[in-house]
């Protein structure tokens, strides 16, 4: 289990430079948001407050974007309505119960808490650790499983394909000193990647509290931001920094590419990611998105706080509102929405009670017009009832964005207010499709005398199979497929029933015909769990990702707040909106960004000691005409 870190900040920071995160930490936006929120629970206030009372924010979406933006305006006294879409809280927070005490997380499933112990560097850090001393155990991923990680390519037959005269397994054994792949092949693959990753980030670590950081990442950009995934991989390895921001690649062969499409390198498959630009994987894998991943199990002593369990709660039109569990990855909505935050006597929860603040329930937003007093959000009409308007002086937007695409009707904004470049941003930015197919063990097999590994990686259909486990005494949950993009598309036509035969059928013909038995037998097959989040009406995607030459398009969502928000009145928060990968903490971001940028705005203060001469710009340029890269192959 991870230990408890306690927060420790208590200093009153007097320059821009004392906000500096330590490395890792975001490639183009440095700020530490750990210390503001920090300060602001030792001192017991918010991080900014209002200028006077009444003034009214609409929040679209309860996810963790949308809570976190909901509690800390809430206690810096802004009047808050939070709309979500969805007849539940938590977003793509989604921890579903099963029969044993490991749940299915049908949404985010492991938590980055970036590198170093004791290093305080994420707002997952702080939310989860500082303020909910939430219980995390290390992932188990690919090749860090403890029950071992079994690698089946070619139909069994081996990296290469005729490699093994039957159908073979390969297990990589675990060790917690770290172990490498069993075979030449895949362990040369495993080194290349662990090579270049160790000179990049090495790299990164030197320059990234320099003074001339945002001359040599706008430097770095420019080469690689031309560059799909694929290309990075396939790029000549160089071992030098010589300032130029170029740093090289992988130096694959096309058949180490197509080993690392299938298995990755202790991570999972990559595959499914060749096409997306090489900068989403930078700035993922690089600057601590993908460091020190973590399962959330849940909070301490869950069923001592606030509403546990509590059955009959409404939201405040009626509907039914779900009792939270503090368990798993949603408890940190959870947590958001029905604890208070430091210094406050009252959770948004009961401030709703209250009637302080408004949570709506199956609430799509249709439409957003700006006007000469604010902007108007009309809700779309149940069957039932006729659709109604509500007025607002500000609103933060946290939904996924091909669904404000095509739900949200957007008018009287000038182009000051919303630029082109923003709207086409919207239109065209890339959300990743992902698939899900979970199954409650019966019995906790890899640890109990199978054969069977904790986690297998194959190139079939089913991609990774990974065994789930929060206490070892009991038995967990098999996600039995895990798909991104194509992998993922291709599973679409068949029903949630049909799906999980085809899975469970094809698990076992792999541990049958390389081990002897049947995984099925440890499955209760009864109760498949299946999600599509691109079939999800109000999500239409599972991430947003982003291909190769997308800097203007990044950069006009990034700097949306910095830019036009004083004018038009209306914020954008989310992982939507972000650049880098993992979910959560680029949507937290996000979130605190509008919520500083709003108080700002709204000619609110600040708190303990920051200034919004403190806070950073986006104001990153990249040289179009820099060459592609010096070397593109190996």
């Amino acid at each position: 289990m991870r230990p408890v870190m306690n927060v420790s900040v208590s200093e009153s920071p007097h320059s821009p430079d004392d906000w500096l995160p330590e490395f890792p930490n975001p490639a183009d936006f440095r700020f530490d948001y750990y210390k503001l929120l920090a300060l602001a629970k030792n001192a017991q206030k918010a991080i900014g407050q209002a200028p006077r009372n009444g003034i009214t924010v609409a929040i679209i979406g309860a996810g963790a974007a949308g809570m976190s933006a909901a509690r800390e305006l809430y206690r810096a006294g802004y009047q808050v309505d939070i709309f979500e879409a969805s007849d539940r809280l938590c977003g793509r927070h989604y921890t579903l119960p099963s029969s044993g005490p490991t749940a299915m997380e049908m949404g985010a499933m492991r938590f980055p808490f970036f590198a170093k112990p004791g290093q305080k560097n994420s707002l997952l850090d702080y939310f989860m650790i500082a303020e909910a001393n939430a219980i995390t155990a290390p992932f188990p991923n690919p090749g860090a499983a403890p029950g071992n990680t079994g690698i089946f390519l070619n139909q069994g037959f081996g990296p290469s394909g005729g490699y093994y005269p039957t159908p073979k397994m390969d297990i990589w054994t675990y060790n917690e000193a770290g172990s490498a792949p069993p075979t030449p092949e895949l362990k040369q693959v495993w080194l290349k990647v662990n090579r270049f990753i160790s000179f990049f980030t090495n790299t990164m670590q030197t320059r990234y509290r320099g003074a001339d950081w945002s001359t040599y990442w706008g430097k770095l950009a420019g080469f690689y931001d031309k560059m799909s995934f694929s290309d990075l991989v396939y790029s000549a390895e160089i071992n030098q920094d010589d300032g130029s921001g170029w740093l090289g690649g992988f130096a694959m062969s096309e058949s180490e590419a197509q080993l690392f499409y299938t298995i990755g390198a202790g991570d999972g498959s990559w595959g499914a990611f060749y096409e997306i630009g090489a900068l989403w994987f930078i700035r993922c894998v690089m600057f601590g998105f993908n460091t020190n991943l973590q399962s959330l199990i849940g909070l301490q002593n869950a069923e001592t706080l606030p509403w546990y369990g509590y059955t009959g709660m409404v939201d405040s039109a009626g509907r039914r509102l779900g009792a939270p569990m503090y368990q798993g990855i949603q408890s940190l909505v959870e947590w958001l929405y029905f604890v208070p935050a430091p210094g406050q006597s009252k959770s948004l929860r009961q401030a709703q009670v209250d009637g302080e603040v408004g949570l709506y329930l199956s609430s799509l937003i249709c439409a957003i017009e700006k006007n000469a007093s604010g902007i108007t959000l009309t809700l779309k009409a149940n069957p039932n009832q006729p659709g109604s308007q509500r007025h607002y002086d500000y609103v933060i937007c946290t939904s996924p964005i091909w669904s404000n695409d095509i739900e949200l009707k957007v008018s009287g904004f000038n182009l000051d207010q919303l630029p082109l470049l923003v709207q086409t941003a919207q239109a065209e930015q890339h959300l990743i499709a992902s698939a899900k197919v979970f199954f409650p063990l019966k019995q906790n097999y890899w640890q109990t005398g199978s054969k069977i590994p904790q986690i297998i990686v194959t190139d079939t259909f089913v991609q990774d199979a990974y065994g789930v486990v929060w206490d070892d005494s009991k038995p967990g949950v098999l996600l039995a497929s895990y798909t991104w993009e194509d992998d993922a598309v291709k599973l679409w036509p068949y029903s949630d029933a049909a799906l999980a035969q085809k899975v469970l059928d094809k698990l076992d013909d792999i541990t049958v015909s390389t081990l002897g038995e049947k995984i099925s037998q440890y499955v209760d097959a009864s109760q498949p769990s299946i999600m599509q989040w691109s079939r999800m009406p109000g999500y239409n995607g599972c991430a947003k990702l982003y291909r190769q030459r997308n800097w203007s398009l990044n950069y006009s969502l990034l700097t949306y707040n910095q830019e036009c928000a004083s004018g038009s009145g209306l914020y954008f928060a989310g992982e939507s909106y972000s650049v880098e990968g993992g979910w959560t903490e680029p949507a937290l971001r996000m979130a605190m960004d509008a919520v500083i940028r709003l108080i700002e705005h709204s000619g609110g203060s600040f708190n303990q000691g920051f200034q919004i001469s403190d806070y950073p710009r986006f104001d990153m340029h990249i040289n179009p005409s820099q060459s592609y890269c010096p070397c593109p192959s190996n």
